[in-house]
């Protein structure tokens, strides 16, 4: 039994889809800027005052730092690894 070729073509854009590209670029750049910000401030900081800042970010979302914890861990032993 002989197969049928059938090819995928990608759709047309609409307007659907140029909206939500165009949101998507909105929200990048915000995401961007916002960023950009934080590690301006970070930089500004003290050593003590980025601790402080983690271990009160620990203390609201706990799980989310066990998280961390664990792929830092995961990849710092996979670097100095034997």
């Amino acid at each position: 039994m002989a197969k049928k070729k059938t090819t995928h073509q990608p759709p047309a854009e609409s307007d659907e889809t140029a909206e939500s590209e165009g949101t998507a670029k909105k929200l990048y750049e915000q995401v961007r800027e916002e960023t950009v910000e934080k590690l301006k401030g970070a930089r500004e900081k003290r050593v003590g005052e980025l601790i402080d800042d983690t271990l009160e970010a620990v203390k609201r979302h706990p799980g989310l730092g066990v998280i961390v914890a664990a792929v830092i861990g995961f990849f710092l032993g996979r670097m100095f690894r034997r």
